[in-house]
């Protein structure tokens, strides 16, 4: 099948995708058909499905590219360059660091919620299918999570933590 439809599925990327970005495309099509193989139809019919693989491969990169896209644009419209300097580096990775902390602290579900969401990037369908409750119950504690994220933040960058040499005017 690969020596058969490499090129029509090459093409079929290249059509829709920029070209840096055709290979890595083609390689997962054929790694996802390679997994579903027990699916796969017989003859002439089999481009029409590696086409339909190609196709819900290239929805994914183009659903990528734009959340990429978009965030570029956030972090432009507020004016955080693209490529930091290295002052700019180390305050992102403090504000990480104290994000990072303030989940640390939430509830192991208000986490998992988080996670499914943020990292996973799972729609609140798919989330709940994962934690096996309704998609409202999902889209509530999602929200809820969120809130407590917040707020544990708030409360922890109100409250920092100072050394008895920066009451003094030394480091904190």
């Amino acid at each position: 099948m690969y020596e058969n439809y490499y090129r029509n599925v090459y093409r079929y990327c290249r059509r829709r995708a920029p070209q840096d970005a055709v290979e890595d495309l083609v390689a997962e099509v054929f790694l996802t058909a390679w997994r579903k193989i027990a699916h796969a139809p017989d003859g002439d019919d089999a481009i029409w499905w590696l086409y339909r693989i190609a196709y819900l491969v290239l929805t994914n990169h183009w659903r990528r590219s734009g959340r990429q896209q978009r965030l570029r644009e956030k972090l432009g419209s507020i004016g955080v360059e693209p490529t930091p300097s290295i002052p700019d580096q180390l305050v992102v990775r403090e504000e990480v660091r104290d994000v990072l902390e303030a989940a640390r602290r939430l509830r192991r579900q208000d986490l998992e919620l988080l996670r499914l969401s943020l990292w996973d990037d799972l729609s609140i369908k798919d989330m709940a299918t994962v934690l096996g409750i309704d998609e409202n119950t999902a889209k509530q504690r999602l929200h809820r999570a969120r809130k407590r994220l917040v707020r544990e933040h708030r409360r922890m960058t109100r409250n920092p933590t100072v050394s008895p040499a920066a009451l003094k005017g030394g480091e904190v």
